[in-house]
This record gives structure tokens, C-alpha cells and sequence, in this order.
């Protein structure tokens, strides 16, 4: 948790965390009100004066990034960020490592979400849904970068893994494939976000819809504002009526949407037509 800044809760009381971490903005263009062209611009010129005023490049073992922040807001990375952070650790010698823990195997319509922007991460983190459920983590990186660790410098005593949740990551990994799961989800998510967009014509507090294949957001705002109250108050008349939804974003004010990829055009509509139902009661309680 030492990283993470998508909540203070994670790190509250934890103090002191490791040293040697420095963060840097992400292209958050609705959060910023510009469009991914100027957030992308600014958030690597604030990452050139980190590199300049804070640390050398030199200094750097490697930058760190989920392609889709995750409990950040579900926010997509411009393509265009992504493939000039890839050139600058290659300039470097940075490491590119990838978070794809939430975003990887199939949710957001690739394998994983960096294809999106045709780049190469020199490692992958991945947990979640490479195991359908059971507990399971890896890390990817090549043979040349893996060959580096010295037989017997990293272990623990669960170590060697589970047999079993290895059995699950390789039957998931088939079944992604066979049954063009990742295609589904590529199709479905557009049409959700066809959906949720024709939904935020009619609601103005929906202040942005948005996301990759079946990893999507709907951010509440208010004057401009994090609508923490009214993102709750809509997950709350979901769920009352069976329609189970999380909240995300470091205002807690974005109802993510990560419904499972074998999902169908009609389960995704009648979950658009509850979500409808239960905006529409909050917001004229709220009036």
C-alpha cells in the first residue's frame, strides 16, 4: 500500500511507509476538465520536472502504472500517455511495469488493457480475474529480465503457489480464449456505454461515463463537484432492488461497472433499466 494514493484509508496509521516512491499525476482528463491531448501534455511535463527536481532518471528502477486506475475512479490512460511513458523509461533504462491486477485477462475487451495502446510493459502485475476466484497473483516479465534473479534471493513460504489455483489459471486462461470471452466483452462494454451515455443525456449529475470493454464508470458530479451522496444514494436503491454495484474514486463518487464476461445484451440492458429505475427515484427525492 505503500503507493497507492487512491484513498487515504490505505495508508492511514500505516506511517511510515517505504521511502524512495514519488508520485506523479495521471491523465485524469474529466477530473481536470480538459481533454486527453492537454492532460496527457501536462501530466508529462509534471513527470519531466519530478525527473529534474526531485529524482534523477538515473536514479529510477521503475515506473509503475495501471493502464485503468482501479479504486483511482476507473480511469483509462490516453493511449498516447502510455506510449510516451514506454518511450521514456526506454530512454532511460526504466523499468515499465504494469498494474493490470483489475484490468487484466479479458475486462477490458484485450487480454490485457495495455494492447489498447500498442505497448510493450517490460513486467505485468495480474491477480484477480486470472484465477476466476480462487487466490492467485503472478508477476510477467521476460526471460532475459527474470534470468537476473539469483536461484534462491526471492521465495517465501508459499512460494512455489497452489496447485490448485494454478489448475484455475490455466482452465480460466482456456476458457477466455475458446469461448471469445474477451470478444464479449469488448461488445458488450460498447454497448453499455451506449446505454449509460444515452442515460447521462437525461441526468446531468452523471458526469462522465466511461471506460474499457466491461470496466466502466459512472462519476457522479454536482456544480462541478464529487456528488459522493448522490453516487451512494443510486447504489443503495440498486441493490434494493438486486442489482449489486460498487462504488470507486478517491471521492467515492463513481459507481464502477464490472459485470462478468460472459454477460448478455439482455442482462445488460435489464442492469441499465434498473440503474434508470434507481437514478430516477434518488433524483427526484433529491429536487
Amino acid at each position: 500500500m505503500a503507493m497507492t494514493t487512491s484513498k487515504y484509508i490505505y495508508r492511514h496509521d500505516y506511517q511510515p511507509l517505504p521511502g524512495g516512491i514519488y508520485v506523479a499525476p495521471f491523465p485524469y482528463s474529466f477530473y481536470y476538465g480538459w481533454d486527453d491531448e492537454v492532460s496527457t501534455e501536462f501530466c508529462l511535463k509534471q513527470l519531466e520536472t519530478l525527473l529534474h527536481g526531485q529524482i534523477n532518471a538515473e536514479e529510477v528502477a521503475a515506473l509503475v502504472i495501471e493502464p485503468v486506475l482501479g479504486e483511482g475512479g476507473y480511469v483509462p490512460a490516453p493511449a498516447g500517455f502510455l506510449k510516451e511513458l514506454r518511450e521514456i523509461c526506454s530512454k532511460n533504462d526504466i523499468l515499465l511495469v504494469l498494474d493490470e491486477v483489475q484490468s487484466g485477462f479479458g475486462r477490458t475487451g484485450k487480454i490485457f488493457a495495455f494492447e489498447h495502446a500498442e505497448i510493450e510493459p517490460d513486467i505485468i502485475a495480474m491477480a484477480k480475474g486470472l484465477g476466476s476466484g480462487l487466490p492467485i497473483s503472478g508477476i510477467g516479465a521476460s526471460h532475459k529480465l527474470m534470468a537476473k534473479w539469483k536461484p534462491g534471493s526471492h521465495g517465501g513460504t508459499y512460494g512455489g503457489g497452489s496447485a490448485v489455483a494454478a489448475a484455475a489459471a490455466l482452465a480460466t486462461i482456456d476458457i477466455l480464449l475458446e469461448e471469445k470471452l474477451v470478444e464479449n466483452a469488448a461488445e458488450r462494454g460498447r454497448q453499455l456505454q451506449g446505454l449509460l451515455k444515452e442515460l447521462q443525456g437525461e441526468y446531468p449529475v452523471i458526469g462522465d461515463v466511461r471506460g474499457l470493454g466491461l470496466m466502466r464508470a459512472t462519476e457522479f458530479t454536482s456544480d462541478g463537484k464529487p456528488d459522493k451522496e448522490t453516487a451512494k444514494s443510486v447504489q443503495k436503491a440498486c441493490l434494493e432492488r438486486n442489482l449489486l454495484l460498487l462504488t470507486c474514486g478517491t471521492f467515492e463518487n463513481v459507481i464502477r461497472w464490472i459485470p462478468p464476461l460472459i454477460v448478455t445484451e439482455e442482462q445488460v440492458k435489464e442492469a441499465v433499466s434498473v440503474f434508470q429505475e434507481a437514478l430516477a427515484e434518488v433524483v427526484n427525492r433529491e429536487r
